[in-house]
């Protein structure tokens, strides 16, 4: 790595962007002063955000599995909490939220979403034959929650936990951006206002190294407490669930419906709620009745969703490179690491690396090497939704039992056969579900590429919309990213259920 960056630097030093790494060593050594006091601001606010977020995702988590009614009606409120454009929220938190509480909530944020995929994987990842053995001797529903599912559902837990490491301390990083006196986002900030481009990738690097380091703390709990991964065989005959039997094709659409209508009114009296609760000027705070006035009933109504789509329209090009790039370099990195473990130890700490710089420090170097065109703003969002599936589908190609593993290897199986014939099986929760976490995060990523680096899509269009006060224009399009968001949500998922049906009966979905 260091190789790599010398020779960026040396090739590349007429542009005067990447400076050499003694430049920048020597310039963190003579800031570490300010870089311990804005350490302990930033990692504060992110700690806050993490325990918080973390918490309130495991809850509830908890309560889908428990009731599932429930997930299908509150799931799109917490994708929407995910997808939804920083630039829409900002100014409603920085309103509502006094002192650094801006800053924790974009941290809780930014954690919450993954944590509770994860955690919700995890739970319904528990053994088939154990749950119907616990039903079978009067144990209740809370009880297999304690005695089967929480212990199986560690693992992947955990690996929503490392995801949250760098992400917490990214959300609080994008916190100080937004507005703020002390800590690392400050410190960037200035230090890119003012071209000073050590200083710049010497705060990045105390950026990364504390993320690293947070994720490597996790990863050392997560070894403790599960030291059982990867060593247990897993057997379960799989059978359908009754969810599964009950009624026809015709039962499952009118369910389907009645709660996509339920959760559209839980979403509607929310924000009502929200925007009486915190009695919030009406000039930047939209209704729902304001929204839809905007996009069907103004005289401009069709202009409106012209600009709307057609911003749209490149958006989703930009997401869908970059999300399937991404994906495919995390499938085949994750199948590498747990094949060669000396690959782990050399290309994770890059992936940090990648994964805690914020994009609005790194997007105009990607710009430059790259360009400001679609190439550019692919690789941006690959980048994004490259670490979490790296993490969870580590997580779950390490999930697949030692014993079953063994045995491919004792009838001459190479670790290739090891992988497609044993853990590709076991992974595919966790594939499934990288998927689905990847794509808001890929929208996301698209509309921030698109307002740092392209001036197009509907990133740009949120951002002239926000600077010139069109906040009609601001939030229809915020809307417009959540139902997108939520919309391929469900896709994926429709996909999802009948293939592990099929391949992973051992699995308990119940």
């Amino acid at each position: 790595m260091l190789l790599v960056w010398t020779a960026l630097s040396s090739g590349l030093a007429d542009l005067k962007v990447i400076p050499a790494p003694l430049d920048v060593a020597v310039k963190i050594w003579q800031d570490r002063s300010a870089h311990e006091a804005n350490m302990a601001v930033t990692l504060r606010e992110a700690m806050v955000g993490y325990v918080w977020g973390n918490l309130a995702a495991i809850l509830l988590a908890v309560l889908f599995v428990r009731l599932p009614a429930v997930e299908r009606v509150l799931l799109r409120l917490a994708i929407a909490s995910y997808c939804v454009p920083l630039v829409a929220i900002a100014p409603i938190l920085v309103v509502v939220l006094p002192g650094d509480a801006p800053k924790e909530a974009l941290a809780a944020l930014s954690v919450f979403f993954t944590t509770l995929v994860a955690t919700v994987v995890g739970l319904r990842s528990s053994d088939k034959a154990a749950v119907d053995l616990v039903h079978a001797c009067g144990g209740s529903g809370w009880q297999t929650l304690r005695l089967v599912r929480i212990r199986a559902a560690l693992p992947s837990l955990f690996a929503g936990l490392r995801i949250a490491a760098p992400a917490a301390l990214l959300g609080a990083i994008i916190g100080e951006y937004l507005g703020a006196s002390r800590g690392l986002g400050v410190a960037l900030v200035q230090a890119q206002s003012s071209f000073e481009v050590e200083r710049t990738w010497g705060i990045a690097l105390v950026i990364s190294a504390l993320a690293g380091l947070l994720y490597a703390a996790t990863a050392v709990v997560a070894r403790l407490l599960t030291p059982w991964v990867g060593k247990q065989l897993d057997v379960g005959a799989g059978t359908v669930d009754a969810a599964d039997r009950r009624g026809g094709r015709i039962y499952r659409a009118l369910e389907t419906a009645g709660f996509l209508l339920l959760s559209v009114a839980v979403t509607l009296v929310g924000w009502y709620a929200l925007l009486r609760l915190f009695d919030l000027n009406g000039y930047f705070a939209k209704t729902p009745v304001d929204v839809f006035q905007y996009v069907a009933a103004d005289p401009d109504a069709a202009a409106h969703r012209h600009e709307l789509w057609a911003a749209l329209r490149v958006t989703l090009l930009d997401a869908a490179i970059g999300y399937l790039v991404g994906t495919v370099v995390a499938v085949v990195m994750a199948i590498v690491v747990v094949t060669i473990r000396a690959v782990e130890q050399t290309m994770m700490p890059v992936a940090i690396v990648l994964r805690s710089v914020p994009l609005v420090a790194m997007a105009p170097l990607i710009a430059l090497v790259f360009g400001r065109g679609l190439l550019g703003v692919s690789v941006i969002v690959a980048l994004v939704v490259f670490f979490p599936t790296l993490v969870n589908l580590s997580v779950g190609l390490r999930a697949a039992p030692l014993p079953a593993c063994d045995l491919v290897t004792s009838m001459g199986g190479s670790p290739f056969h090891t992988v497609t014939m044993v853990r590709l099986q076991y992974a595919l929760p966790a594939l499934f579900a990288s998927a689905r976490i990847a794509v808001p995060a890929a929208i996301g990523g698209a509309t921030l590429a698109e307002w740092l680096a392209t001036g197009d899509g509907l990133g740009s269009l949120l951002v002239v919309a926000y600077s010139s006060s069109r906040f009609g224009t601001l939030w229809a399009g915020a809307v417009l990213v959540v139902v997108v968001s939520v919309g391929l949500y469900a896709l994926i998922s429709a996909v999802e259920r009948p293939v592990l049906r099929r391949y992973t009966p051992q699995y308990s979905t119940r």
